[in-house]
């Protein structure tokens, strides 16, 4: 029943890579350079004061990755919603090219087999979820009693946060 929110957007491995590519639009290069440029401490101390019991940094393995790998770490599930997840500008874009990290691919061959799918979800919106991250915000389960609080003291604090999913019994995302 714990809520999960999110710390950052995704996008940042499609970007960069579009970037040494050299095809990279600049504002898009700006938005990921910010994001990456900003500290989870406050984020992970937010964490401390409501008690959270779990919780990932997001990078090189990926939203999916690391997701998947505190889910069966706790014996859960994750159902994360699609359209709740934040990307960076041009994330989308990126990925409809087929601009992806190698380390991307590498997340889809080797967690992929734990997730499902919505049918309605198309490759390049997948892959996106598997996209490797430098610098990645945090992954929280929230208690959904504390949820509100939490956002409230988030935004106090100029730490977005976004809901993208609960825990739900199971073994997959």
């Amino acid at each position: 029943g714990d809520r999960l929110v999110l710390r950052k957007p995704i996008g940042f491995g499609t970007i960069t890579t579009a970037l040494k590519r050299e095809i990279a639009d600049p504002l898009d290069v700006a938005e990921a350079v910010a994001w990456m440029k900003r500290l989870n401490k406050t984020a992970s101390e937010l964490a401390v004061e409501f008690a959270l019991h779990s919780g990932t940094d997001i990078t090189g393995f990926s939203l999916l990755g690391h997701a998947w790998e505190m889910a069966a770490a706790s014996g859960v599930g994750l159902r994360i919603d699609y359209s709740r997840v934040p990307f960076t500008r041009g994330a989308q874009l990126s990925a409809q090219e087929w601009i992806f990290p190698g380390g991307s691919i590498d997340n889809r061959m080797y967690y992929g087999d734990y997730v499902h799918f919505s049918p309605s979800l198309d490759e390049p919106s997948q892959m996106l979820l598997f996209d490797a991250q430098t610098s990645g915000g945090l992954l929280l389960c929230v208690p959904p009693e504390k949820l509100e609080a939490f956002l409230s003291r988030a935004a106090q604090l100029e730490q977005p946060f976004w809901e993208i999913g609960e825990v739900v019994s199971g073994d997959r995302i």
